[in-house]
């Protein structure tokens, strides 16, 4: 099979991108409300994490409502709790994505199936350096 013409394609809409995208934490809930996702925690979308947090901070949030639900739990504690657990889970992807954005090395762990933390453990970079 040959590969296609390329002068026979056109362009149907005009290409959009992103620049220039703030990231940030914002707290997570107040009276009546709380916040999952990108609401609460934005970067940049290279690392294709966005639907993998929002359901992981889903899940830490149903979790600390249930405590305040069952009433094992004042609300106030059991969302700072739950904004604990987000920033501590999601704080080294967050710089990492942030220090990749800017195109500098180090490039990887795009899928999420390793860990910041484990990646760049003192243990593990040892074990990279050692072999080479």
């Amino acid at each position: 099979m040959s590969a296609p013409n390329s002068k026979a394609g056109r362009r149907e809409t005009r290409v959009l991108g992103t620049a220039d995208l703030a990231d940030f934490f914002r707290r997570p809930f107040g009276p009546g409300w709380a916040l999952v996702g990108d609401a609460r925690y934005h970067k940049d979308p290279l690392s294709a994490q966005g639907i993998t947090d929002a359901l992981q901070q889903a899940e830490m949030l149903a979790e600390s409502l249930d405590a305040v639900f069952s009433g094992r739990e004042q609300a106030e504690l059991a969302l700072s709790n739950y904004e604990q657990r987000r920033n501590t889970h999601s704080q080294a992807l967050y710089e990492f994505t942030a220090q990749r954005a800017s195109y500098e090395p180090p490039a990887g762990l795009d899928a999420g199936t390793v860990r910041c933390e484990d990646f760049f453990h003192p243990g593990n970079i040892h074990r990279i350096l050692k072999s080479g």
